[in-house]
């Protein structure tokens, strides 16, 4: 992270920047922040052809393109280019986040105070982000920004959009800054912009590819940006927008019922509560997204509502089709825990992969690796013999080496807990993994789940989709958290089962609250989590961070790998479980 210590110089050169920035955007042009950084309040084009040119359309405003604002002149667009990838968009937020409120403890760069002086958590709400990993408001939960083709078109840069008052535009020196020192730290590399021209465009931009549900606040006051984005799109990216809303709902069928529920009863079905949460967040939700509305005290569907439940209906395989593709095509970035320690046991010889006994010539170029001793000695001899020469000599015609067998990957065994406080948001990311592990990994997977004093066995060691998803259906959050009991019956199912290479993840938001052995319910879990140390069994767990010292002794004792996140994110946990299932599997090669 930079520590903003060389733009010292924005104490004396701030006024000048300040008015030499707002010239620019009065002529409807754009300048460059660095080498890297393009930054107006207009649409930027970047053609396939000149990759190094960033072209600023004069006349066409970056508000009312990408928001449909009335007045113009009042978003900044900001690009900041590095090498094509997919980013950690979530830290790159939190670089932002940083900058942000670092600029606020500079005084000196504050050109007025007083009532329209934001403060930083209002600066942050108006800043959008997208990346080719995601988006979102920077202060909101950036699960935003999924559609492929507004991913894959900000592959090569961080793009920003921003209402900064003109008093806070040194803001962007920061925040330029702190974006540019985090993709260092993830190992991005940053281009220059050779140079930037400016164009005028023929009618009104195309944007079709770039629109998206989104959560801004950059819209105009009374003009929902869901509703104006749907409206922006076709038929095709109308199916893709309502699959996307029904995976976050639980599925095309659970959104369906919620829906029609709703807008009967007022409730939301019991068997589907645990999916999406309590009914005031489900309302503010759909509400958001402008599919439901109030009259005469009840619940009805918008247009935009009655729309979306037809298309549910008419494009049921469509939809499924969408959001199996969404699991399965998420994009994989690098891992971003706030914190993690541990290492994943060393693997015994026994584990590696074996060679296998068949061998093969050695091909053009290749290095030698395990020589196929016997098979290369025959072959020498015969081909000496058929040459009739004196003494046997060996050439690199006659290598074979040995064929190896594929590194099976470890068996999942996920041992999630399903208490109360599991509800909503953290039960469904838990769900996403399972089923995303079901689509993307071709891997045999386990699911148990602890409450009160039961341990129940959901999936057992099978790739069956179709298992599996009904598996995930049975999955309903309740009462407390039998930690011990979750870890020992799970120890007693992989005996059972005989699984002999398996990577047990717990994933858990709390500390153990229901005993097993003693009176003690935390002693219990440290004493079942030493049976996995025992029993030499990889282990992994992700919490959150108020548990982490609990969790730091219960990894400690199992031997095992310990990952803390905020909160339990669909894109955290199959980040973070795909990187420790990379990282267990090369712990047999150390």
């Amino acid at each position: 992270m930079s520590d903003f210590r060389h733009l010292a110089f924005l104490r004396y050169d701030s006024h000048r920047l300040v008015k030499s920035m707002l010239t620019e955007f009065r002529m409807g042009r754009g300048l460059r922040i660095g080498e890297t950084t393009i930054i107006s309040r207009r649409v930027h084009v970047i053609y396939p052809k000149e990759p190094d040119e960033v072209k600023i359309v004069i006349n066409q405003d970056a508000g009312c393109a990408f928001y449909s604002r009335i007045k113009k002149n009042e978003i900044l667009h900001i690009d900041i280019f590095h090498e094509i990838g997919e980013i950690d968009h979530r830290r790159i937020a939190e670089a932002i986040k940083q900058a942000v409120h670092e600029y606020f403890h500079n005084p000196m760069l504050h050109h007025a105070r007083g009532l329209l002086f934001p403060t930083a958590g209002e600066l942050l709400d108006l800043i959008d982000m997208q990346t080719g990993s995601g988006g979102g408001r920077i202060s909101g939960s950036l699960n935003y920004g999924r559609k492929f083709s507004l991913r894959k078109a900000h592959y090569n840069h961080v793009h920003l959009a921003a209402m900064l008052p003109d008093n806070c535009l040194t803001a962007v020196f920061y925040i330029v800054s702190a974006v540019e020192a985090e993709l260092a730290n993830q190992g991005i590399e940053i281009r220059k912009v050779e140079r930037i021209s400016h164009v005028e465009g023929k009618g009104k931009a195309d944007l079709s590819p770039y629109s998206s549900i989104f959560d801004s606040h950059l819209n105009e006051t009374g003009r929902s940006p869901a509703d104006r984005d749907w409206k922006s799109l076709n038929q095709d990216s109308r199916v893709d927008a309502v699959a996307s809303m029904a995976e976050e709902f639980g599925g095309r069928v659970s959104m369906a019922r919620l829906l029609e529920s709703l807008t009967s009863s007022g409730s939301i079905p019991p068997d589907i509560r645990s999916d999406v949460g309590d009914l005031d967040e489900v309302i503010e939700r759909l509400s958001f997204l402008q599919l439901i509305g109030r009259e005469m005290g009840k619940f009805t569907l918008t247009p935009k509502g009655n729309e979306v439940k037809s298309i549910l209906t008419a494009y049921a395989s469509e939809i499924e089709a969408a959001i199996r593709r969404l699991i399965r095509k998420m994009p994989i970035v690098k891992r971003f825990p706030q914190h993690e320690e541990g290492r994943f046991r060393k693997k015994a010889p026994g584990d590696a992969p074996r060679i296998a006994k068949t061998a093969r010539p050695l091909r053009e170029g290749e290095w030698c690796d395990t020589i196929a001793i016997p098979e290369t000695v025959v072959n020498s001899l015969v081909r000496c013999r058929v040459e009739e020469a004196n003494s046997p000599r060996f050439l690199r015609d006659d290598i074979h080496v040995y064929r190896r067998r594929p590194a099976r990957p470890p068996e999942v065994c996920l041992l999630i807990d399903a208490s109360a406080s599991m509800v909503g948001r953290r039960i469904r990311a838990a769900k996403y993994l399972i089923r995303h592990l079901t689509m993307a990994c071709r891997v045999k997977i386990s699911v148990l789940t602890f409450q009160e004093r039961d341990v129940k066995i959901h999936i057992a060691s099978t790739r069956s989709k179709k298992a599996i998803e009904e598996g995930v259906k049975k999955i309903q959050p309740q009462g407390l958290t039998p930690l011990a009991a979750g870890i020992a019956d799970t120890l007693e199912f992989i005996k059972a089962r005989n699984l002999k290479d398996v990577l047990l993840i717990l994933i858990t938001d709390g500390i153990p609250t229901m005993n097993r052995w003693t009176a003690d319910p935390a002693r219990d879990a440290l004493t079942a989590a030493k049976s996995i140390a025992d029993r030499k069994i990889t282990f992994m767990c992700v919490g959150l961070q108020p548990n982490r010292d609990f969790l730091s002794r219960l990894v400690d004792v199992a031997h095992g790998k310990l990952y803390i996140v905020d909160e339990f994110d669909k894109d955290i946990l199959v980040n973070l479980v795909r990187a420790g299932r990379r990282e267990s599997a090369k712990s047999g090669k150390r």
